[in-house]
């Protein structure tokens, strides 16, 4: 896609748009063009130079085999990240960050391990075995814990990458991502701060349809992660093993 269109797409998509005048960080000014009515509005020059950076980070650690774990918990942008964790094969949240997801991961693991025991326990109908009042007790508990842990159920252990939509909001995922040097992608509002985050493009967070648009572009340098490895090899033939050479009959060696 050449740059113009491009510039001509994210207008189209109001990628442009930023917050209101009065809620901004001094430290997005470089990458906004100006206001318009009321409203920031980024320079989609320097918006574009940041995604291709951001886009050529996902190609080289997908592309490794590399770990993602999506954070978007705004209304506007939860179904989203769901649906390019889910396409892309990587990890997820878009309900409520869950405090020490990241730095406390240990402690973090055993409740995700629970969750999944109480999800198999659900699906074998060993919880048919319970009082009303036990089930009912363990299907609330089930929903709280799929809640918070349904998008990273089978990562076992921190990711190498975290994105967010909303670095502004999701200010609490980066700093545990911060804490642990993990590298960081966010897609920061006018009201954004890029010394929290490895990376970023300055754009519009609050559109659904902003919003969509740059995931499409993020998913599109993302090497989706294989499920499983191990493909079958087809029909094999075989080899019969290599036959023996004959032993050396050995010579008797006459007595002195």
């Amino acid at each position: 896609m050449s740059n113009a269109t491009l510039i001509k797409s994210m207008l189209e998509n109001a990628v442009h748009i930023g917050h209101k005048r009065e809620y901004w960080s001094p430290k997005m000014r470089d990458y906004i063009y100006g206001i318009q009515n009321g409203v920031h509005v980024f320079n989609l020059y320097k918006t574009a130079e940041k995604l291709e950076e951001v886009k050529a980070v996902l190609e080289d650690m997908s592309s490794k085999g590399k770990s993602i774990l999506f954070v978007g918990t705004k209304v506007q942008s939860k179904d989203l990240i769901e649906a390019v964790a889910t396409s892309t094969g990587h990890f997820y949240v878009n309900t409520k960050w869950v405090p020490g997801l990241l730095t406390n991961f240990t402690t973090i693991k055993k409740r995700i391990a629970y969750y999944n025991e109480l999800e198999q326990s659900l699906a074998n109908g060993m919880l048919d075995g319970l009082t009303k009042k036990e089930k009912a007790v363990k299907l609330t508990e089930l929903e709280k814990l799929k809640a918070a842990y349904v998008g990273v159920k089978d990562m076992k252990r921190t990711p190498d990458l975290v994105v967010v939509v909303d670095g502004h909001y999701e200010e609490l995922a980066l700093t545990e991502a911060a804490v642990l040097g993990t590298t960081t992608i966010s897609l920061l509002g006018s009201t954004g701060d890029i010394d929290k985050t490895t990376y970023f493009v300055p754009c519009n967070v609050n559109s659904i349809k902003a919003i969509a648009y740059m995931l499409g572009e993020l998913k599109s340098a993302i090497k989706a992660k294989k499920i499983d490895d191990k493909k079958p090899m087809g029909n094999v033939v075989a080899m019969a093993p290599k036959s023996a050479a004959p032993k050396a009959k050995k010579t008797p060696i006459a007595a002195a």
